[in-house]
């Protein structure tokens, strides 16, 4: 029985089977044709060890097909998976996990999070600057980054918007990052440490800002101008099983450890709540800055699919426009 790229949504694995395919035909799981196809037993081995980090639990409600789109995504349908696995493993010891519901062997959510809350509240309340008994938060930090690092090239574009007083609005230098002697702690610098902070798209820097109603916002528009590298935490769940130097076991044992500080990055705080909640992320920001990185990348606390960017040197971008906006609208959810 053969498969094709077409039964799979994972990158990694579509440019696997692209790569040893010697023949075109008829996809014996998805039925298209014309494909790039191989044996599936040339497929096995790669999925083995993905299957190892599950085993059988008759009290779960969950079965491997709807874990493995929930960890990985791999397939492009859980009819896709249902086959496959079938094919590739019915007759094999995995047998076990395609006929009953199952559970992940690796460090589960609940004790991921028992870990991040361990090492915020040491941070926020016990220790500040040498940290005792949670550097195992900053070890998997740093384990885990090389599978989230990714390079922006020179000349993207970037925004960042201030709230001004009237149409006027600002000038470009003032839409920078601000001295470091008028930096305010944020969800990525301390206290006196100034770094840039930017958003994808213009419309997310309204929300950032907390525009109101027909308040005036100056919207500066940055180039970069050099390649930087930085951590991608927006969504951590994006990345292949296939990579061919992951250790699976390693990072499916602390990933959430990740998720946790990348959804710290990205939580909203109402203006009463105290910058002391900022130390856990502020504190890891500045180790992965310690690491050669040059920022951070998060989901927009305020914009639904909005993309924030923290920078640790503002000066590696030019500002090349600004205009001033003034709300005229806006929309309140409960």
């Amino acid at each position: 029985m053969n498969c094709c790229q077409s039964c799979f949504n994972d990158t990694e694995i579509r440019a696997i089977i692209s790569s040893i395919s010697t023949t075109k035909g008829i996809c014996d799981i998805c039925g298209n044709t014309n494909m790039e196809i191989v044996d599936l037993e040339e497929l096995s081995d790669y999925f083995s060890p993905i299957l190892d980090l599950y085993e059988r639990d008759d009290h779960s409600s969950i079965n491997i097909h709807q874990q493995l789109s929930s960890d990985w995504n791999i397939f492009s349908s859980e009819y896709c998976s249902e086959k496959l696995l079938q094919a590739m493993f019915s007759t094999s010891s995995y047998s076990d996990l395609l006929d009953h519901n199952i559970k992940p062997r690796y460090l589960n959510n609940t004790e991921s999070l028992e870990i991040w809350t361990d090492f915020t509240n040491e941070i926020k309340a016990k220790n500040r600057f040498f940290i005792a008994n949670n550097l195992f938060v900053r070890n998997v930090v740093e384990k885990l980054l090389k599978y989230h690092t990714l390079v922006l090239r020179a000349g993207r574009i970037f925004y960042r918007g201030r709230i001004c007083n009237s149409s006027s609005g600002f000038p470009a230098d003032e839409l920078g990052a601000p001295p470091f002697t008028k930096a305010r702690p944020g969800r990525a610098n301390p206290q006196g440490i100034s770094y840039l902070y930017l958003a994808g798209a213009e419309e997310t820097t309204f929300y950032e800002v907390r525009a109101s109603f027909l308040d005036y916002v100056s919207i500066g528009v940055f180039e970069l101008m050099e390649d930087v590298k930085i951590v991608a935490l927006r969504d951590i769940s994006n990345i292949s099983p296939f990579l061919p130097d992951l250790d699976l076991k390693e990072y499916v044992s602390n990933k959430n450890i990740l998720y946790h500080f990348g959804s710290a990055l990205s939580r909203p705080l109402r203006r009463i709540d105290s910058d002391i909640e900022y130390l856990p992320t502020q504190y890891l920001c500045e180790y992965i800055k310690s690491l050669g990185i040059d920022g951070v990348e998060y989901a927009s606390a305020m914009h639904s699919n909005g993309v924030n960017y923290a920078f640790f040197d503002g000066s590696k971008f030019k500002p090349i426009r600004v205009s001033t906006k003034e709300v005229k609208k806006i929309l309140i959810e409960t």
